[in-house]
């Protein structure tokens, strides 16, 4: 029986007019493969993309994001090129452009400005692009200010509506702030990246722009306001002030604040978006533990971005000064069976920390969910008049008030989403320094 490896090689090696060397497993949470082919005496490295194999995107389909890179390869933009698309498993064929995304790996200081500078001229370079080619291979063009300004989350809504299996009140808040709130002003649609900051780059020249699923037609800021998610994770090489500069001279066009805060929050609850219902069904998804951290990254930046609009302050949580249940020792024997189990990849490796990882998270969160949950339910009442049962019960009756609440209670909305998210972040000890970083800092134009 042919494995994945087995029919990927047939397809690799019919589309490049190559003899595939090497063909190995990428150690991450989605599908990938190093490949390396030998044509014409020479060697040739690869990257094959697969799929998420999950229902959690608002563009599906890996077709589309080939057609996109091979148009943005001929507009003159730096991406890998593509060979083609393998029908199963479902992977693009691309070469495997040279270099790194870890600044911190280039010699100076000036030199991860120049490459951060660098990036943000071949997007600013993308946004200009001619836009009939792309609405030609079926990518939609927004009219007007609403539509421009929420595309991404118009995308996302059907997914939303789709795989939605509980009350969500504080996604619920969010999308209706941000369709009430639209800057009117923001009506320029240009190609844009979607998730930005994803660059490769080698002896301090930017080499590949990369990762073009969520690319859409749109407003050029929400690819600068979606730099403020990454960097926390994935720093830049510069001041994000300095980069905003950088565009806004580039382009003359000059870095709108508010809606800068706006489109953060936009783009962030996206991704809040798309979890929602993935994480109501474990026992249907193959799911990971970067998905519950990006749960908790992406409400918190969403709530910042919006604090950010709102001119209000958000405090970090202390820890909670809880107990450990009777269940700890259920928690010790867990521990003690993840380091007893011997990783035999790169793979497992990956999966063993993830679990070491997920085990300390329970560790801290029993011992201080019950004082977390207790504080939670008080402060409900204070909206829906009763305490509720449980969680589930106060989270049902809050998206209820959340539904028919009017303006005049959002900056108190806003204020106990904040208080509920960052008491389960001062629980979440062991991926503390992940969560840092958005938890925005204020950007001085």
């Amino acid at each position: 029986m042919q494995t994945e490896e087995d029919r990927l090689k047939v397809f690799i090696e019919s589309v490049t007019d190559g003899r595939v060397v090497s063909l190995q497993r990428q150690a991450r949470w989605r599908k990938a493969w190093f490949c390396e082919i030998e044509r014409a005496g020479k060697k040739l490295p690869l990257y094959i993309r697969g799929d998420k194999q999950l229902d959690a995107e608002p563009y599906p389909g890996l077709g589309r994001e080939a057609s996109i890179l091979q148009l943005l390869e001929a507009g003159g933009v730096v991406v890998p090129h593509v060979y083609g698309v393998c029908p199963d498993p479902i992977a693009i064929v691309m070469d495997m452009a040279p270099g790194d995304r870890d600044v911190s790996k280039a010699a100076n200081d000036d030199e991860r400005r120049s490459i951060a500078e660098q990036y943000i001229e071949a997007l600013a370079k993308m946004h200009s692009l001619d836009l009939e080619p792309f609405v030609a291979a079926g990518i939609t063009r927004p009219q007007g200010a609403a539509q421009t300004v929420l595309a991404y989350i118009d995308a996302n809504q059907p997914l939303y509506d789709r795989t939605k299996r509980r009350p969500e009140p504080m996604i619920e808040f969010a999308l209706r702030w941000l369709r009430r709130n639209v800057p009117q002003q923001r009506t320029h649609a240009a190609f844009i990246h979607g998730d930005a900051g994803q660059f490769l780059f080698q002896n301090a020249k930017v080499t590949a722009l990369y990762d073009f699923e969520a690319s859409h037609i749109g407003d050029p800021l929400a690819d600068l306001a979606s730099l403020r998610g990454r960097n926390g994770f994935e720093p830049l090489g510069a001041d994000m002030a300095h980069l905003l500069k950088h565009y806004a001279k580039i382009t003359g066009e000059p870095i709108d604040s508010f809606a800068l805060s706006y489109h953060t929050a936009a783009f962030m609850l996206t991704a809040v978006m798309a979890l929602a219902g993935l994480l109501c069904e474990p026992d249907k998804h193959v799911l990971q533990t970067e998905y519950l951290i990006w749960n908790l990254m992406s409400r918190r930046s969403v709530l910042w971005a919006l604090a950010e609009c709102m001119n209000v302050k958000i405090a970090p949580s202390a820890p909670p000064a809880g107990l450990p249940s009777r269940n700890s020792v259920i928690i010790d024997v867990l521990e003690q069976t993840i380091t007893r189990i011997e990783p035999k990849s790169d793979l497992d490796k990956f999966q063993l920390e993830s679990a070491k990882v997920l085990a300390q998270w329970l560790r801290d969160a029993d011992a201080g969910n019950r004082s977390a949950d207790d504080n939670d339910l008080a402060r409900i009442a204070e909206f829906t008049g009763r305490v509720p049962r449980d969680w589930q019960d106060g989270e049902k009756e809050l998206e209820r008030f959340v539904l028919e609440a009017g303006p005049e209670h959002d900056i108190a909305l806003l204020n106990y989403f904040a208080r509920q998210l960052e008491d389960q972040i001062a629980i979440a000890v062991p991926i503390q320094s992940r969560l840092a970083g958005y938890a925005l800092e204020p950007i001085k134009l």
